[in-house]
């Protein structure tokens, strides 16, 4: 008896030593993703790209800067761009709790333009740490080159803003297990023009509809329910839960014509739909206000790309108040 307490007692012991070691190599061994050879020579058209990309397109700025939570789609208080956003936690799917960064030069004046590139498309910061995939890096993965030296180069052309944002905490075993999840990303060698072939795709890509617009089971999203949205959010007055863009006549955006979408978001340029919102009363984390800064070239395209998918039924309730 005592031979085969000790033979499980050294089973045991060599059990625990392999978790550790797992462990051990999750927490300091991986991502293991090199910093991209780039130095990105900033020129006002490119500036002026990243401006139309980090501010519209993939609406960087939403997350990364305040909001005014008590307007309508939260947009960005002037003077607040880049300087760190709000915390995601729990309450947002979030194993833990995190923060939009500080991309400000204040915070990023000693990063080189290839640790930004890692960081945007491939997920790992300046110290080699793995970022939560809450920020969308896997779908910056497939933004051309261009496109990322553009968002590099107008990060530098932000006021700085000397603002500490606190670390993240993430739960376990969600703390080991991020660094499993970044890999080199894979871009195309360009961007496709607009209007060429794949251009709507590309747009749909870089503004992470998908990201929000999905149901989220534990990192996946159920095969065939892809932008049928109903992901919950939270709110100050509730929850809210993002909307089904597949063209389903009756749950989706089937009745709409083009002309509506564009408009939808047409009636947020110059902050004009943002009005107040009354306390309890429904509100959105959708950034109307930084998405209406896209040409209606660019919403019409996105729109076009919507209505190709397959319909998928999913009725949503829009909004539930707060108890």
């Amino acid at each position: 008896m005592k031979r085969w307490l000790r033979i499980a007692g050294i089973i045991l012991a060599a059990a625990i030593l392999l978790l550790a070691a797992g462990a051990t190599y999750l927490a300091t061994a991986l991502p293991r993703i090199a910093v991209v050879p780039l130095t990105v020579t900033a020129t006002p058209a490119l500036v002026s790209r990243g401006d139309y990309l980090f501010n519209h397109v993939s609406a960087c700025v939403s997350c990364h800067s305040t909001r005014d939570a008590t307007r309508f789609s939260g947009p960005v208080v002037a003077g607040s761009e880049g300087g760190g956003g709000d915390a995601f936690d729990r309450a947002a799917g979030i194993p833990g709790i995190i923060y939009g960064r500080n991309l400000t030069p204040a915070a990023l004046a000693a990063w080189s333009d290839g640790e930004l590139c890692r960081a945007i498309s491939s997920g790992v910061d300046r110290d080699g740490r793995a970022l939560f995939p809450f920020m969308p890096y896997q779908n910056y993965a497939r933004a051309a080159p261009s496109d990322i030296a553009a968002i590099i180069s107008y990060l530098r052309t932000l006021a700085p803003i000397a603002r500490e944002v606190p670390e993240r905490r993430l739960s376990f075993p969600m703390n080991l297990i991020v660094n499993l999840i970044p890999k080199q990303a894979q871009p195309p060698a360009e961007a496709p023009a607009a209007g060429a072939p794949g251009y709507a795709a590309y747009l749909v890509n870089l503004a992470a509809c998908l990201h929000c617009h999905s149901q989220d089971h534990h990192g996946a999203i159920p095969a065939g329910r892809e932008f049928a949205g109903g992901r919950a959010f939270p709110v100050p007055g509730g929850t809210v839960r993002s909307a089904n863009l597949t063209p389903d006549p009756s749950s989706g955006l089937g009745a709409w014509t083009r002309e509506r979408f564009i408009a939808a978001f047409a009636a947020f340029r110059a902050g004009a739909a943002a009005g107040t919102v009354s306390a309890g009363a429904f509100n959105t984390p959708m950034p109307w206000t930084a998405y209406a800064g896209m040409s209606d070239a660019d919403l019409g395209a996105i729109y076009d790309y919507l209505h190709a998918l397959p319909a998928v039924a999913n009725p949503v309730v829009k909004f539930t108040p707060a108890p």
